[in-house]
This record gives structure tokens, sequence and C-alpha cells, in this order.
């Protein structure tokens, strides 16, 4: 499994406006230039994190993105299932009938448990901490 460039750069930008005071609504070009991601890309990554329900999308002169959920109930989960649907380490885990062995594999069941760690670990981390730890890593860096 690898994390796609997609999903990264949904994690990027969404910790670039958890950064921001809670309402801000950010639109598409401002948020492409800060993160530096093409803003064609962006947007095919912002619709989906729309249609998550993480994001709001609002249109008009004054529209754009903004969060739509605090941030403490927003998982690295829920942004990498929104860009790229269910994870599965192997095929085997969400379909039986890919398998004819299933109920009776060792693989299988190391599978299921590597797969049941993984999504609990990504569970475990959340928006507000990422953009917290940025945060932090930001004033680190300050010269006085």
């Amino acid at each position: 499994m690898k994390v796609t460039r997609a999903s990264d750069y949904a994690i990027r930008s969404l910790i670039h406006i958890a950064k921001k005071q809670e309402g801000t609504v950010f639109m598409r070009s401002e948020l492409s230039k800060a993160c530096d991601i093409p803003d064609s890309f962006l947007g095919k990554i912002l619709q989906n994190l729309a249609k998550a329900d993480i994001l709001s999308s609002e249109r008009g002169k004054k529209g754009g993105f903004r969060l739509n959920r605090p941030t403490q109930d927003i998982t690295v989960y829920d942004i990498i299932k929104a860009i790229e649907g269910e994870l599965s380490l192997n095929e085997c885990i969400f379909d039986d009938s890919f398998c004819s062995i299933v109920n009776t594999c060792s693989a299988h069941k190391m599978w299921g448990s590597i797969q049941d760690s993984l999504l609990q670990k990504l569970k475990s981390y959340t928006l507000k901490q990422l953009a917290d730890d940025e945060m932090r890593g930001q004033k680190e860096h300050v010269q006085p």
C-alpha cells in the first residue's frame, strides 16, 4: 500500500486550513499557492473532501472552502478514505470471494491483523494534532 500524492496533498491542505481561525474560508487558488499544489489537481481533491463532508464549499464572491467539522473530529483515516476510498492491504480482506482458501489461509489472518492495526493507527491521528504539531514546529524554527 502506498499513500498517493492526492492523499498527501489533501492532508497538507487541511493542515493549512486547520492552522487558521475556525470558520475561515479559503479560495482554491490561495490554498494551491500556500501549499504548493497544482491548482487543478487541488480542485479535484477539495471536491472529494467536500463529498466526504470534511469541507463545505460555498459559491459566490465570498465563496471558497472551509472545514465542515471540528479539527479534533477529522482523522487521517477520514482524509485518506475520502481521497482513496476504502483502504485495503489485500483484496481478500473485503471480498471473501476473491480467494477460495480465505477461511483457512494464515496469510489472510495476518493481512487482517495488519489491516486492523493500520486503520487503528490512522484513526488515532487527528487534524488538530497535526496542525498543532506543525505550529509548534514553526515556533521552534523562528530565530530570535
